[in-house]
């Protein structure tokens, strides 16, 4: 059994971070004090009370003549005469005004102090309780020094808080970060790892919630992979069962052919061979696909293609009584999964003969375009509805009520729409005034050079006028 980790409430975090502060800060006071006491005692500073001192000093024994003070003296003096005119001061403009005004007002302040002598004449003095630069030239170019200490010992204070908080923010974000991990394998469903521990109660019940998600997720999806196992298994054998009646319809479509049939006997019999070939052709391709292969990409003849897509959806046409007209304007190469291509232009095109009424038309056009080439199937339908332009290449979606034909499972154009989107071209629905047009462009070929004349007829959009008047010059026969 796995030892249980020891974790640590929130509150304790905090309260410890507290705990820690207080203490840096206190030791940054005694630090303080302890550096101010060696700065007063080894001469660098004066204490607070020094120049009271002075003062009392210089006034000692009654003096009957003013004795002038060196520049060590600290307080602020003005030696006035009988007739009140500054005879001497260490202090200038508004200090001198205001030193002199004390002595007129006759204040009374513990930091103020005067005496006369002999002579009449009279000296103010006046004092402030804090420490001082021992050296005059550090007096008069800086503040005074206990108001400089005071503020290095505010900018250890914000600097111990300051440290500490990004301790704390370090602290708290490395947790985090625990569930941003955690939460990204998740996501990228590598399930097979273990919840870290972060050692704080609250956030280990979050990361134990997560644990839960990450292993009903592993559940959920081994059985979704086994399923889907079963499933292809399944798929897999049905195919492999289909091959034996397709082989003997096949067969039996063959020897049919050889016999003396008549016209229209001959032609059905075709359209059975031709749609069994398709047949085995989707049952060789589910066998791949249930084994894990795909159709590789290779370069093929773009009016090839065509042709062989023309070739066997003309009978799915005859089948439904439906006129299918054709122009193949395609040239060179392109590299795709022919297969693949082929069943989704034949979804597509098998989608309008459906829903066109018998004796219609069906028109399926391919074209070059400055980006590469498309092709265009449009139909004399009751067209898509707005439902259907917005969702009809969604998977399984069946709400077209104007093309919900009985027998869709919703699943062909969708299937159209994801080959195209595998080989980089885009899928388009859309309405025209006799039925529903749905366009297919691929970037993936450069277009060939071919006649200016041409390329003005068939670039861009082909109108149905435009398909009658190039089909009736390359078939020398008129289309109604």
């Amino acid at each position: 059994m796995a030892k249980r980790k020891r974790s640590v409430s929130l509150s304790f975090v905090l309260l410890r971070f507290a705990i820690v502060m207080s203490g840096c800060m206190l030791l940054c006071c005694a630090a303080w004090s302890f550096i101010l006491v060696r700065l007063q005692n080894t001469g660098f500073a004066y204490r607070g009370i020094v120049p009271n001192q002075q003062v009392e000093q210089m006034l000692a024994g009654d003096p009957q003549t003013f004795v002038s003070p060196g520049d060590d003296f600290l307080a602020e003096y003005a030696l006035l005469g009988k007739d009140g005119t500054v005879l001497e001061s260490n202090v200038r403009g508004k200090k001198l005004e205001s030193l002199t005004g004390l002595l007129q007002d006759d204040a009374k302040s513990l930091y103020v102090s005067s005496h006369t002598y002999a002579d009449d004449s009279t000296v103010i003095f006046r004092w402030h309780y804090r420490s001082e630069f021992s050296s005059p030239v550090l007096r008069r170019m800086l503040p005074p020094f206990e108001y400089l200490w005071m503020g290095t010992l505010a900018v250890a204070l914000v600097l111990c808080l300051l440290f500490n908080t990004l301790w704390l923010r370090r602290c708290f974000a490395s947790k985090l970060k625990l569930f941003s991990e955690v939460s990204g394998k998740i996501g990228a469903q590598e399930l097979e790892f273990e919840i870290p521990h972060a050692g704080i109660r609250e956030y280990d019940q979050a990361l134990g919630a997560m644990e839960h998600m990450r292993a009903a997720l592993y559940n959920s999806l081994s059985q979704q992979w086994a399923a889907q196992q079963e499933r292809e298994a399944e798929i897999a054998a049905l195919a492999h069962d289909l091959k034996t009646p397709l082989t003997l319809v096949g067969g039996s479509a063959e020897l049919l052919l050889y016999e003396e049939l008549p016209e229209s006997s001959r032609k059905m019999v075709e359209i059975i061979a031709s749609s069994n070939d398709r047949a085995k052709q989707y049952v060789a391709s589910l066998l791949d696909t249930s084994a894990g292969e795909d159709e590789s990409f290779k370069s093929t003849s773009l009016p090839a293609l065509f042709d062989e897509l023309s070739k066997s959806t003309e009978a799915v046409a005859d089948a439904w009584g439906v006129r299918l007209k054709i122009i193949n304007r395609l040239e060179g190469n392109a590299v795709v999964q022919k297969e693949h291509i082929l069943r989704a232009f034949g979804n597509v095109v098998q989608n309008a003969i459906e829903h066109t009424p018998a004796g219609r038309n069906v028109y399926l056009i391919s074209t070059m375009s400055d980006a590469g080439w498309k092709v265009i199937v449009r139909d004399e339908g009751p067209g898509f509805s707005k439902a259907a332009l917005n969702h009809g290449t969604e998977r399984l979606w069946r709400g077209d009520a104007a093309r919900g034909a009985d027998g869709h499972n919703g699943l062909g154009l969708w299937f159209a729409a994801e080959v195209i989107k595998a080989h980089g071209g885009q899928m388009e629905l859309d309405n025209w005034d006799s039925g529903g047009v749905v366009t297919m462009k691929f970037q993936t070929h450069a277009r060939p050079e071919y006649s200016e004349n041409d390329h003005e007829r068939l670039s861009g959009s082909v109108t149905i006028s435009e398909y009658l008047s190039v089909y009736s010059t390359n078939n020398n026969e008129t289309v109604d």
